[in-house]
């Protein structure tokens, strides 16, 4: 089969792109691949032969090239890889619409434009307009919030030139029938991200070290890296344990700033990282504190190793990752002392520790790349046959 990934840069570094890359990995055994996008970065971009770029936003230009790129390479099936959109008028318009399958891929959670925009004041910097911001949020003056028709109609417009919506959960297909008020939902279902690293059945407990991990953006829209300091602040007993910050953003600096002002101990901030395995491989425990999250990639690849996945319940894919595991991971949103009480238990309690270890690895197996490949053979096949 020959399929075409349609994506807003590729390739980058990046969660939908890093996943794009391991499901390609799968697929590529068995079907030609090619792949269609905006953006790419020159450090990592070899121009091969398969990938393609639109040279202009001109609706007309894009829409001739992607029906050029099709028509080329026999094209059977589009995965709007995101989705974007902005690329919606393009499948709308593909010609011989009716003998092109095309998957609509949700890497967020339904909804999340609604849940962004409740934080999207907290970005601004400077501090008069960060206050407009909040005080115009708080009264619900923002476009998503006093026009959320706009969103829900493009979804339902999505929804109807895609064969298939495919969604990070099971929970979250009634989750995207609600978000955007769809009255048929037959053809979405779910398939979860698969990790890019192997199971480790290697790994033993007594390899781990004594680390608390947090990877992703820095900053404060969603990922909150400002709770988990001061979680981490108020464990008093951390008994050479470090707290390792992996990732870069605009709120560094400030987060940097916190951690000296308040002296908080411990805490290492190591910047972007290509290579993250080896921070995976030597923690004990996965943190984040956001204030809203999809399916959490570094959850999907920290577990493989056997790091213990602890999060706020912000969203049935953060549910449905740490539940299976143990309840007790999962933490009231935003109860900041809970969190660092049940966090404390597993630093200072190497008995209990080792069991949220055991439990962590062999409910990792579900995100494998062979598990979530069989899925992704399901769905081509029904695409095939619809």
């Amino acid at each position: 089969m020959n399929i075409l990934f349609l994506l807003h840069s590729y390739p980058k570094i990046g969660g939908i792109e890093v996943v794009t890359e391991t499901v390609s990995e799968y697929l590529n055994k068995n079907h030609n691949l090619y792949y269609l996008s905006r953006i790419y970065d020159d450090s990592v971009m070899k121009k091969p032969s398969n990938c393609f770029y639109f040279d202009s936003k001109e609706k007309s230009r894009s829409i001739a090239l992607i029906n050029d790129i099709i028509e080329r390479h026999n094209i059977e099936v589009i995965i709007n890889q995101g989705p974007f959109l902005p690329y919606q008028p393009l499948l709308e318009n593909i010609k011989h619409q009716k003998d092109i399958r095309i998957i609509s891929f949700l890497h967020f959670s339904p909804g999340f434009e609604f849940q962004m925009i409740k934080y999207k004041w907290m970005t601004e910097k400077d501090p008069v307009k960060r206050f407009y911001k909040k005080i115009k949020t708080m009264l619900r003056l923002n476009t998503l919030q006093y026009n959320p028709g706009k969103i829900r109609d493009r979804y339902r417009r999505l929804s109807m030139v895609s064969n298939y919506v495919v969604v990070l959960s099971e929970g979250y297909i009634n989750s995207f029938r609600d978000s955007y008020k769809l009255h048929d939902h037959s053809n979405i279902i779910s398939i979860p991200n698969p990790s890019r690293y192997q199971l480790s059945d290697n790994i033993s407990f007594r390899e781990k070290s004594k680390v608390v991990l947090f990877v992703g953006r820095l900053e404060f829209e969603s990922k909150r890296v400002d709770r988990l300091l001061d979680i981490w602040k108020n464990i008093e007993n951390k008994d050479g344990w470090q707290l390792k910050i992996v990732g870069d953003g605009p709120c560094r600096h400030e987060l940097e700033e916190k951690v000296a002002s308040e002296n908080i101990e411990n805490v290492l901030f190591l910047g972007q990282r290509n290579n993250i395995e080896t921070f995976y491989r030597e923690a004990s425990v996965i943190t984040l504190t956001s204030s809203y999250e999809g399916q959490p990639l570094c959850f999907l690849e920290g577990i493989q190793f056997g790091a213990i996945p602890m999060a706020f319940d912000v969203s049935i894919g953060i549910r449905e990752i740490i539940k299976p595991i143990s309840p007790e991971l999962l933490i009231s949103s935003f109860d900041i002392s809970d969190y660092s009480q049940r966090l404390s238990k597993i630093i200072n309690t190497p008995v209990y520790r080792e069991k949220l270890f055991d439990s962590t690895m062999v409910h990792s197996r579900r995100y494998s790349l062979k598990s979530v490949g069989i899925l992704w053979d399901r769905l081509l096949e029904g695409v095939r046959e619809k």
